[in-house]
This record gives C-alpha cells, structure tokens and sequence, in this order.
C-alpha cells in the first residue's frame, strides 16, 4: 500500500515538472520573441525601401552585406515583395535575388526536414526563375503532399508555364488529401494555362479523381465545356460527384441538364439544382422552380425561392404571387422570409415620420 502512495506522490511530481518546464519553455519562447521584434522591425525598415525601390527599377550602386541570421528573414521578405508585385517588377527582384545569394538559401531550406521552409525555398526557387531546380522541385511535386504539391506546382509554373502544366495537373489529381482551397489562391495567376491542362486530363466518370477534377475546377472559377461535364451529370453518379459537376454548369445551354436532376432522391442535389437554375436559367425554368418552391426539404425551398427572384424580369411582387398561387403555406412561408432577406436593411431601420 505504502509502495502505491509513493508511486503515485512520484508520478505527480513527475507530471508537476512536466508542466513546469512547458510553462518555462513558452515564457522563454515569448521573450525571445520580444527581444527579437525590434531587431526584426529594423530590419524590414532598411530592406524593404531597397527592394521595392529595386522593383520600381531604382539602380542600388552597393547594398548592404547580409549576416547569417539575416539571410532566412531576407528570403521571406523578397519572397513576400515577389508574390506582391508582377510583370518587370518581378524580373528585377528575381536578378537582386541571385545578386544577394537567394537561390543558394533556397536551395538549403527546400532541401528542410520543416514542411514550412521546404514551401519557402520551393517558391523562392521559382520566383528566381532558377531552371537547375527543375529536377529538385519535381521530385517534391512527385512526392505529393496536401501542399507541397501545391508550392512545388507553382513554382515549376513559375519557371515555364506551358512546358510544366500537365505534369502539375496530374501531380495535383493524384494528391487525393490535397488542399483545394490552397491551390484556387496559389494557382489563380495561371488560371488559363491550368485550364487548358485540366481539359487534357479528364478523368473518366468512374475515376477516384474525378471529384478532385471538379473541385479543382471550380476552386480555380474555370469555365468547363458542357459536354465535358455531362458523364458527371448522369443520374447513377455518385451524389458528391454530381454535385460537384452541377456547381460547374455555366450558361444557358447546360439548363437543361441540369433541370433534369430536379426530382433526385437526394435533397442535396435538388437544392443545388435549385440553386444552379438562378444563374443559368431562364423564364423557361421558372415552372420547375415553383413545384421545387413546395418541395418537402426546407433548404430545397429556399434555393427555389432565391432562384425565382434571379430569374430576368422576377421581383419580390412576383415571387409572393408565385408562391400564393401554389396554396401551400410552406411556400408561401419561404418567399416571405425570402423576399424580407433579400430587402435592404435600411428598409427594417428606417422609421416613418411622426412615429414614436
């Protein structure tokens, strides 16, 4: 009994010490930090009117040398000044880079065990425009990763668009955890070169990647041929994949397919439906959309009732008539809640004259 109590008083001890030492260790974090900000501020103060001003096309005659504790702050600072600017711009940053020693530092920190050096160097490697890294940073892309494909992608796009393209599409489609919401801002800049290496590398419409085809495709706001989208848009597909493929529809022309998912099983792919007919669709769709207004799904409903009021010609008189003309309660409840949603909110604020 006695071996028990101090068992358990030393293991309370231990856990005591424990928490002691991650207390002391993130005060010692903090001040480091503190001592450290002005250095950091002053540092930034001298650079970056240089580089800017480099960037603007002033000539800087002789520029200061960078210590070694310089050299990580000053790749994140010209990186930050490269991804801020475009055109020329970028050029005379990318020759002052190689002038200050930048490709050899991001050499070093893409080569880093920590996932977010290794993005740093890869990025600074392309905006260097540094073609002996090619092999390197496709070695990184072929490794995948939920965001090292992505950085390693840009910056081999970077490099050459045209000539790297595909092989960043099919690196991206076969990243299965891939973070769809990190590519649409990281791949904006070459939305038209990715759009035309989407295209030629549609997946068929049984492929594990074809719901990361769509995703990624609407991630980045491309246009898709209707008739490419339509194997996604039959009825046995799977829901997540239909979904997907009806959120991509764009125009007039792709209505139609879409209207004919209007009466799904699933109130998922009804209410997108409903939702896709207010941007595509036209007066022909608005009887479809009032059978979908009394709908047993509230938020089949809802989209029905903010489609109606999208439609050309359409206003809150018209959907509350509408809706009324249905007789049924639950319609007529949404296009009131609808039409109030949608009414601007002064006309809630504003009081009439000579009220209390």
């Amino acid at each position: 009994m006695d071996l028990t109590i101090d068992l358990a008083r030393w293991l309370g001890l231990a856990t005591l010490g424990a928490v002691a030492l991650m207390v002391a260790g993130l005060l010692v974090l903090r001040w480091v930090r503190w001592w450290r900000a002005p250095q950091m501020a002053a540092f930034e103060a001298r650079w970056l009117p240089l580089l800017m001003g480099c960037a603007l096309g002033a000539h800087a005659a002789s520029l200061p040398p960078l210590t070694r504790a310089q050299r990580w702050p000053f790749l994140k600072l010209w990186l930050h000044c490269q991804m801020s600017l475009h055109g020329a711009s970028r050029h005379r940053l990318a020759a002052l880079g190689r002038q200050m020693g930048c490709r050899t530092m991001a050499l070093q920190r893409a080569r880093s065990v920590h996932e977010s050096e290794r993005m740093v160097g890869m990025l600074a490697l392309g905006f260097l425009q540094d073609t002996e890294s090619v092999g390197l940073l496709q070695r990184q892309l072929a490794q995948g990763g939920a965001r090292q494909s992505v950085y390693a992608g840009r910056a081999l796009l970077e490099i050459d668009a045209q000539a790297h393209a595909d092989a960043v599409v099919q690196a991206l489609l076969d990243t299965p955890a891939l973070e769809v919401s990190l590519a649409s801002v990281m791949l904006k800049p070459f939305r038209a070169v990715m759009a035309a290496a989407l295209l030629r590398h549609v997946p068929a419409a049984s492929d594990a990647r074809a719901l990361l085809w769509l995703r990624l495709a609407r991630a980045l706001r491309l246009q898709m041929p209707t008739q490419v989208l339509t194997p996604f848009l039959q009825p046995q597909q799977d829901i997540e994949v239909l979904i997907a493929a009806i959120r991509l529809v764009q125009g007039e022309q792709g209505a139609q397919a879409v209207a004919a998912h209007a009466g799904h099983a699933d109130w998922r792919v009804r209410a997108q439906v409903a939702r896709a007919l207010g941007f595509i669709g036209a007066m022909a769709e608005l009887p479809l959309l009032k059978r979908m207004l009394t709908d047993a799904e509230w938020w089949v409903r809802y989209r029905s009732a903010q489609s109606l009021l999208r439609l050309p010609g359409q206003g809150a008189a018209q959907l509350q008539a509408l809706a009324h003309d249905t007789q049924d309660r639950y319609a007529i409840g949404m296009a009131q809640a609808v039409v109030a949603q949608a009414m601007p909110a002064r006309a809630w604020t504003a009081a009439p004259k000579g009220a209390a």
